[in-house]
C-alpha cells in the first residue's frame, strides 16, 4: 500500500469528483480500489432498490463481463453480509468462509484468496459495496488497510451520490421541458410534434456543420453542452405561444367561424328579402287590371327573382372561396370591395353586403391572419424570451433564451421581432431558423395551409438563401447532408443528386 494513504485518498477523491458521469465514476472507483489496496482485482456491487439484490456494475479485469452477470440476493455472499450489516470486513481466507459466493470464481476462472469489503453509503442510505480482492504480494489485508479502504468507500459514495443527484436534476429538468412542450401543443394541437421535429432537425444540422471540413463553417465544432443548449432552445422556441389568444392561434380560415355564420345568415336574409319583395310585387300584379299581360309579368318576376338569387349565391360562394387560406389576387380584393358597396334592406335601413372588418379579413393576401393578428402571433417570440429568461440556466445553457429569441430573424433584417442583421444573429439560431421553416412548410397537420413537398421546400430555402434572408451556406449543408431524413418516414426519403 502507498506510504501516504491520506494524500492518495485526496487525489482519488479529486479524480472521482471531477466527473458526474456514472460510468466514469464507477470505473474510476474500481481502479482506485485495486491500486489503492495493491490488489489483483476489484469490484463494485450496487444495490437494486427494487429487488434488494446486489449486482456487479463494473468488474475490473479480463473476466469482468462474465462477473457482471451475477446477482446476490439480500445477505448472500460476503458482499451481501456487508450490505445487510453495514459493517466493513476483512476475510483473508475466503475459501473457508461459509459466506463466500463461489459462483463468480466458477464462471470467471479467477481464484479469490482474500478480500476486503466495505459498504458504500450516502446520507445513511446504502448504495452498494466496494471490494478489493487478493493482495498482489500474496500477503493479507490488515486493519490499517480496512480503515483506509473505508475512507475510500466514503469518497466513492459521495461521488456516486453526486452523480445520482445530477441525474435526478437532469431528469427533473427534462420532465419540465416535456411538460412545457405539452403545454404548447395543448394550446395548438394542429402543430403537435413541431417542436420536437424542429429540435431533431436542428441538432442534426448542427452535427452536420461540426463534421464539415470545407466552406465557411469548416472550423466550427459544437460541443456536447452546446448541442444540449441548442436542443433546449429548439424544443422551447415556440413556448411563447401560450401567451397568444387561442382564437388567433387556431385561426384556420380568414374569417372566424362566428363571422362566417353571420355572413351566411345575412345572405339567407337577403334572399328571403328578395322573395318577399317578389311576392309583394306579384300581389300588386294580381290586384291590378292588366288583362293578358298579368301572366307575362308574373313570369318575368319569377325569372328576375331566380337571377337575383343566383347572383347572391355566386357572391356568397366567392366569399367562401376568399375565406380559404390560399393566396389572394389583387383582382379578388377589388371584387370584395365592390361587393361591400352593395346594399340590402334591413329592418333598420340599408346595410352593406360585407362590413369593413369582414372585407379586411377576406382581403388577406397570404395565410389567414390580418396584420394586427399577425403582429400578435409574432409577439410569441418575445413571450418565449421573457419566459426562458426567468429560468436560472446553468453556465453551459445560458444562451438558450437568446437562441430561441432569434429564430424568426432574417439575415437582411426583414425578420422579427428585432430586425437583426447577419452578424447579430447567433449561428445556432440561423441553424434553427432553416429547420423551423422546413418543418412548417412540409408539415401535413396545418389546417390553414397545405403541406408542400420536400423538393419544393428545398427550392424555397435556396431562394431565401440567394435573397440574403437565410444563411445559404447552412441551407447547402441542410440539403447536401440530407438533414431532413431524420424526421421523415423511410418510405418518403429521396436521394438528392
Amino acid at each position: 500500500m502507498a506510504d501516504h494513504p491520506l494524500r492518495q485518498i485526496q487525489e482519488i477523491s479529486a479524480l472521482l469528483n471531477s466527473s458526474l458521469d456514472h460510468t466514469t465514476i464507477r470505473k474510476r472507483a474500481i481502479e482506485a480500489a485495486t491500486i489503492f489496496m495493491n490488489a489483483e482485482a476489484g469490484s463494485l456491487l450496487l444495490m437494486d432498490e427494487t429487488s434488494g439484490e446486489l449486482y456487479f456494475d463494473v468488474a475490473h479485469g479480463e473476466k469482468g463481463e462474465v462477473v457482471r452477470q451475477a446477482r446476490l440476493r439480500h445477505g448472500q455472499g460476503i458482499a451481501g453480509h456487508v450490505a445487510r450489516t453495514g459493517e466493513p470486513i476483512i476475510v483473508n481466507d475466503v475459501q473457508h468462509d461459509t459466506r463466500f459466493f463461489r459462483y463468480v470464481d466458477q464462471v470467471s476462472g479467477f481464484v479469490t484468496r482474500s478480500m476486503v469489503c466495505v459498504p458504500i453509503t450516502a446520507h445513511g442510505r446504502l448504495l452498494g459495496v466496494l471490494q478489493a480482492i487478493n493482495q498482489k504480494d500474496g500477503g493479507s489485508f490488515g486493519e490499517d488497510d480496512l480503515q483506509d479502504f473505508v475512507a475510500l468507500g466514503h469518497q466513492v459514495g459521495i461521488a456516486i451520490e453526486n452523480a445520482n443527484l445530477h441525474e435526478e436534476i437532469h431528469l427533473l429538468f427534462e420532465g419540465f421541458i416535456s411538460a412545457s412542450v405539452q403545454a404548447i401543443e395543448s394550446r395548438d394541437p394542429t402543430t403537435s410534434g413541431h417542436s420536437q421535429r424542429v429540435a431533431t432537425l436542428t441538432c442534426r444540422l448542427a452535427d452536420a456543420v461540426s463534421q464539415t471540413n470545407s466552406g465557411l463553417y469548416a472550423g466550427v465544432r459544437f460541443t456536447a453542452d452546446q448541442l444540449k443548449e441548442l436542443r433546449y432552445a429548439a424544443v422551447l422556441h415556440d413556448f411563447g405561444k401560450v401567451g397568444v389568444r387561442e382564437h388567433i392561434l387556431l385561426k384556420a380560415r380568414k374569417l372566424y367561424q362566428l363571422q362566417q355564420e353571420l355572413i351566411k345568415s345575412r345572405f339567407d336574409f337577403i334572399k328571403r328579402t328578395l322573395e318577399v319583395d317578389t311576392l309583394r310585387r306579384k300581389l300588386e300584379v294580381h290586384e291590378a287590371k292588366m288583362g293578358g299581360k298579368k301572366q307575362m309579368l308574373l313570369a318575368q318576376l319569377d325569372r328576375q327573382l331566380s337571377q337575383q338569387t343566383k347572383e347572391v349565391d355566386e357572391i356568397f360562394s366567392f366569399i367562401l372561396k376568399c375565406n380559404q387560406p390560399s393566396p389572394q389576387s389583387s383582382a379578388e380584393v377589388v371584387k370584395l370591395k365592390e361587393i361591400a358597396q352593395l346594399e340590402y334592406r334591413s329592418y333598420d335601413g340599408p346595410r352593406p353586403f360585407l362590413t369593413e372588418e369582414e372585407v379586411g379579413a377576406l382581403s388577406v393576401l397570404q395565410g389567414t391572419l390580418t396584420q394586427s393578428e399577425r403582429k400578435e402571433i409574432e409577439r410569441h417570440v418575445a413571450h418565449t424570451f421573457e419566459f426562458l429568461s426567468k429560468i436560472p440556466w446553468s453556465r453551459s445553457l445560458k444562451n438558450v433564451p437568446s437562441i430561441a429569441w432569434s429564430h424568426h430573424e432574417k439575415l437582411d433584417g426583414s425578420g422579427y421581432p428585432r430586425g437583426l442583421l447577419h452578424n447579430q444573429i447567433p449561428l445556432q439560431a440561423r441553424i434553427m431558423t432553416i429547420c423551423d421553416i422546413y418543418d412548417a412548410l412540409t408539415a401535413s397537420d396545418r389546417p390553414y395551409k397545405a403541406a408542400i413537398s420536400s423538393d419544393a421546400a428545398f427550392s424555397y430555402l435556396e431562394r431565401q438563401g440567394k435573397e440574403g434572408k437565410l444563411d445559404s451556406e447552412l441551407v447547402g449543408i441542410f440539403t447536401k447532408e440530407e438533414v431532413y431524413q431524420v424526421t421523415q418516414p423511410r418510405s418518403t426519403i429521396r436521394k438528392i443528386a
